[in-house]
């Protein structure tokens, strides 16, 4: 009987197709989602070198502008100029390019940011020829200037008020700018405000209604131009940019400062008073100087220098012993009353170290302070006159090439106060009133910090201290520069 045989249905010519339509399906997967994050990759590049592109024809605008304005200030009124130059940070070169128009009223400035792979943009500008003012700007000294990222907020229950300046540096692609912020019951007044790099947002009304915000971020969330929000008005920074920012080259100003308080201890070689300004001349030898001297004032050198490069003992207030004469109303131009506690400053003082106050204490004098440390205020420090407002003759100046504290409750401090670092306000409920300018910005303001400018300020300060912040406005015979329009093409 035969065997029967029945075949079996083959099917793995379908399980390979199925396999080949599996992997085919995945392969265009994976090509679309290479496509796709390739293309996305793609645009943040570009975003990112249109954004470098961006700031480098910025930059070029800048410094175009202070090129002609440095022109003009020593007389020179030029048909044009060309400036390049790169941001170090993206490689980004930039060429300006500046024509005086047929009424030589203004220029009309064309900058071409230009990224290593060719990328462009273009940032035009116009900035108007200005007269001399009679009157500067109150700027100048009359300012708070805080430069630096650290700057973030200012919290608590207090107010500023005057002009406010807060400088970021650009930030590098893809960060977008910070923001800085009154945050709590912290409220601006006066003004007017200018936040480079940055957005500003404020939880409270303006205190001043209105108050102009000057900055190439938003306010209060908002990009419009010329609209109030809660009392803050946003106006680009480019349509005032009328300062510049010359810092303070540390070494340099030190040992500038160092050869003025060695040479004015000549003029008190006998504890000489009777002129209202102590330093007007140098007579006689630092080193002979009979009086007593400051604490940590080397017995051998000029007494208006504390410590030395190797010590650095630094300033401490009070000392243990009064030091200087004081007979009356006139005073050496170095001195200290420990019974009224009283510190007279005139001219230059130079301190190697740091510069401590850590008892209330009234001033007189219109000198300036310079320590090569930390500053340090626990105490308040005010000028002795009638309702502790500063005049010409009453206003202390500090400058330190560190950092700047104030680290007690209910400080309050009237003075001039030049900061290579940063500002910082930890206490609560500080008083300051004057002029602050920091190079290395403004931390821990968190518990209601009031600091009030004083019209008047520029006129009194000493001229031993630097500074930080210029207008360009036509000054002492010479034209100024004012930047009218700034667009991006």
């Amino acid at each position: 009987m035969g065997t029967k045989h029945t075949d079996r249905c083959n099917d793995s010519g379908i399980a390979l197709a199925i396999v080949m339509s599996v992997i085919a399906l995945m392969v265009l997967l994976a090509t679309g989602a290479f496509y796709i994050s390739s293309q996305t990759l793609f645009e943040t590049q570009m975003a990112a070198h249109h954004d470098s592109a961006f700031q480098a024809a910025s930059s070029g605008v800048v410094v175009a502008f202070a090129d002609l304005r440095s022109r003009l200030a020593s007389g020179t009124v030029v048909a044009g100029t060309v400036v390049s130059g790169s941001i170090t940070a993206s490689s980004a070169a930039y060429v300006a390019t500046s024509s005086l128009n047929a009424a030589q009223s203004a220029y009309d400035c064309t900058s071409t940011g230009t990224t290593p792979d060719g990328t462009k943009e273009v940032v035009v500008a116009s900035f108007a020829i200005v007269p001399p003012s009679a009157q500067p700007l109150p700027f100048g000294n009359d300012v708070f200037y805080f430069g630096g990222a650290q700057v973030g907020s200012v919290n608590g229950n207090g107010t500023v008020s005057g002009p406010f300046f807060v400088l970021y540096p650009p930030p590098v692609p893809p960060a977008g700018f910070t923001t800085f912020q009154f945050n709590g019951n912290e409220k601006m007044s006066g003004g007017p405000v200018y936040i480079q790099n940055g957005n500003f947002l404020s939880n409270k009304s303006a205190g001043t209604n209105p108050t102009l915000v000057y900055t190439n971020g938003t306010v209060n969330g908002f990009s419009d131009i010329g609209i109030n929000h809660s009392g803050f008005v946003r106006y680009p920074l480019e349509s005032t940019a009328t300062l510049t920012v010359t810092r303070v080259n540390v070494s340099t100003f030190l040992a500038t400062s160092l050869a003025n308080a060695t040479a004015q201890s000549s003029d008190n070689l006998l504890g000489n008073t009777a002129t209202a300004v102590q330093e007007v001349s140098a007579v006689g030898v630092p080193s002979t100087y009979l009086r007593t001297r400051g604490p940590n004032v080397v017995a051998s050198g000029p007494y208006k220098v504390v410590s030395s490069s190797v010590a650095s003992g630094g300033l401490t207030i009070p000392s243990a012993n009064s030091f200087g004469l004081y007979p009356g109303t006139a005073h050496d131009d170095f001195a200290y009353d420990k019974t009224k506690k009283i510190l007279y400053v005139e001219g230059t003082v130079f301190v190697w170290g740091s510069l401590t106050i850590n008892q209330s204490i009234t001033y007189v004098g219109n000198g300036t302070i310079v320590c090569s440390g930390d500053l340090n205020v626990g105490a308040n420090v005010l000028p002795a006159t009638s309702g502790n407002a500063p005049d010409a003759t009453h206003l202390l100046c500090l400058f330190t090439a560190g950092q700047a504290n104030f680290p007690s409750n209910n400080t309050n401090f009237t003075g001039a106060l030049y900061s290579i670092g940063s500002v910082s306000l930890p206490a609560n409920n500080l008083v300051l009133t004057g002029s602050f300018l920091s190079e290395g910005g403004l931390i821990n303001a968190q518990n209601g910090v009031n600091i009030t400018a004083l019209p008047l300020i520029g006129a009194y300060i000493s001229p031993g201290m630097p500074n930080l912040v210029n207008t360009s406005s036509g000054s002492g015979g010479a034209n100024g520069l004012r930047m009218t329009a700034w667009r991006r093409l």
